[in-house]
């Protein structure tokens, strides 16, 4: 994806906060549980299976690093585009521009307490 294209969705996304419908936080935890749970674990503290097979292992949500580290937008990025160098693919294709934003917005409020 061409960066202007993914600023143009981080700024939708960032500008569409504001406005979230309630059923985001269900719809993010239903995709979390749905696509990331595998990887990521249900706490988001990336201690599964996958994480004894995967070099990196899956990011630690639940981690004062990850909370100091991880924004917002830089969350939006890699679930549009992925993390080359690691199993974390684009979900571009997979999910909707508000599916991303529900994701997101629910692992940084119910995983990381944000």
């Amino acid at each position: 994806m061409d960066n202007w294209c993914v600023g143009l969705l981080v700024c939708l996304f960032s500008s569409s906060i504001a406005f979230a419908d309630p059923l985001d936080s269900v719809t993010g935890r239903d995709i979390f549980f749905k696509h990331c749970k595998a990887c990521h674990g249900n706490k988001g503290d990336g201690k599964t299976f996958a994480a004894n097979v995967l070099n990196p292992p899956p990011k630690n949500f639940t981690s004062e690093k990850s909370k100091q580290q991880l924004t917002e937008e830089g969350m939006i990025r890699s679930v549009v585009d992925g993390k080359k160098g690691t199993a974390m693919m684009s979900w571009e294709s997979q999910l909707t521009v508000q599916e991303i934003q529900a994701v997101v917005q629910y692992i940084r409020k119910e995983l990381m307490n944000l």
